[in-house]
């Protein structure tokens, strides 16, 4: 999950941990993984009554009977055919309350007549490559944190604790589970106030991810991929205040040893400076209703926070969410008051870890307690809840994923964060009104986003 940027844009992913020990699991525990366990870590069975049902397995990329021209082409749904099975609205709540989170219960509570939730039957049917695989099996018998929870060694790349032990290690395969090496293309951040106005931001981003180079040897440790987890750059298009911004973001594998390095040109000075500020509780995006550290559920230093695993639960949760990508989909119709559109957002029963963070006594942040919600299939933070500083909840995200077929292994899509408070939200990594993101492009390398880089291409 390191894999989006900040301030500018979207910020990486970077890590987040729980316990300051992290434990190697033994040789025997490791051998469960594709036996009692799924290759990736997952609980193959089918839940008590069938509504989860058990890992199939059966999509390796494009599933047949399926038109697509390609990376950086329109999606076609795998599953549009699939009925509602039932739908979720305040006259039936108290009906599912258990299979729902805090946050979700919230939504209903402060948009009784428009937020409801269209329950599809579930699929547990991405695949993953054999190298994907075997990276995750090094990673079970030798990866561990360091420096408190900031760090990881013994990584190979691919899911980097696939049978955790506490809450940070379950944040980290968040981190690490995207199977996709690089990610291009532009996309929209639009908030919509309680009034009805908008504001919108549009970027182009370029990044890549050392650790998931499908050409990397199983064992390539951080010796070998170097000290830099993610690179990532980005350009505001839209407003015409911000038009020609660049930021280049260098995201570390340890937060201690390395802290992230940002730089960013303004077009207005022409000039390529070091930004401070680019981490923790720093506000972020049209509307100010994310932070920094929000996108992708969590991204950054961990410091801040002790990390509880509370567990597994079966929730109703966004998965597959492919027509929320809808090319020409209108924003106008997509993105309605107080949420988006719930006609376009599919839901499904999963098994999701649980993990919880609290403020750790003499830190700072605006939260004072988070929780995250990590689907078992993919490791992708699916819902996330945010508390303040009195213990009520504040704000609730939304995390849309789906299967790429390209990369054969599933992404984060479009992330909406509600302030619960205000009655607004944003929603960034938009695609409607143009292609979808390209998660096969070409490498640049890492002298693409140095600031001599970011100068040269400032000036262009």
């Amino acid at each position: 999950m390191w894999r989006h940027t900040l301030l500018s844009l979207l910020l990486v992913l970077t890590a987040v941990s729980t316990s300051p020990l992290s434990a190697k699991v033994d040789e025997s525990e490791a051998l469960e993984l594709g036996r009692s366990l799924t290759a990736i870590g997952a609980d193959p069975s089918a839940n008590s009554d069938g509504s989860i049902p058990g890992y199939g397995g059966k999509m390796y990329g494009l599933p047949a009977g399926l038109a697509y021209q390609g990376p950086g082409s329109p999606y076609p749904d795998p599953y549009s055919g699939d009925p509602i099975v039932h739908t979720i609205d305040s006259s039936n709540l108290d009906q599912y309350r258990d299979q729902l989170s805090p946050g979700q219960q919230a939504m209903f509570s402060t948009y009784p007549d428009s937020f409801q939730m269209h329950i599809y039957p579930t699929h547990r049917e991405g695949q993953y490559s054999e190298v994907f695989y075997q990276k995750l099996r090094y990673n079970a018998l030798n990866a561990e944190l360091y420096n408190g929870e900031d760090g990881i060694r013994g990584f190979t790349g691919s899911v980097a604790f696939p049978i955790p032990k506490s809450g940070a290690e379950v944040i980290w395969n968040s981190r690490t589970s995207g199977p996709n090496y690089t990610l291009a293309g532009t996309y929209s951040d639009i908030a919509v106030f309680s009034n009805g106005s908008r504001s919108v931001r549009s970027s182009t981003i370029m990044s890549e991810y050392p650790y998931a180079n499908p050409n990397n040897s199983i064992g390539m440790e951080e010796d070998q991929l170097g000290i830099w987890a993610a690179h990532v750059l980005t350009t505001v298009h839209a407003p015409v205040r911000d038009k020609g911004t660049i930021t280049s973001i260098f995201e570390p594998y340890d937060y201690v040893t390395n802290a992230r390095e940002a730089w960013r040109y303004l077009p207005g000075s022409r000039r390529v400076r070091r930004a401070p500020t680019v981490g923790y509780d720093t506000p972020d995006g049209p509307g100010g209703f994310i932070t920094v550290d929000d996108t992708l559920g969590f991204n950054g230093a961990m410091d801040r926070f002790n990390w509880t695993l509370l567990g597994k639960q079966e929730l109703y949760v966004p998965f597959h969410n492919y027509q929320f990508d809808k090319p020409g989909l209108n924003y106008d119709e997509l993105l309605t008051p107080y949420h988006a559109n719930p006609d376009y957002l599919r839901y499904e029963k999963r098994r999701v870890w649980v993990v919880e963070a609290n403020l750790r006594e003499g830190s700072r942040h605006i939260y004072g307690k988070r929780r995250f919600y990590i689907e078992e299939d993919s490791w992708n933070i699916v819902m996330t809840e945010n508390y303040d500083g009195r213990g009520e909840l504040w704000k609730f995200v939304l995390i849309n994923s789906i299967y790429e077929f390209n990369v054969k292994g599933y992404v984060n899509r479009a992330m909406m964060f509600h302030e619960l408070r205000a009655g607004g939200y944003i929603t960034i990594r938009l695609v409607n009104d143009g292609d979808p993101l390209d998660y096969m492009v070409p490498a640049k390398g890492p002298a693409y986003y140095t600031p001599t880089n970011v100068r040269k291409l400032g000036r262009r």
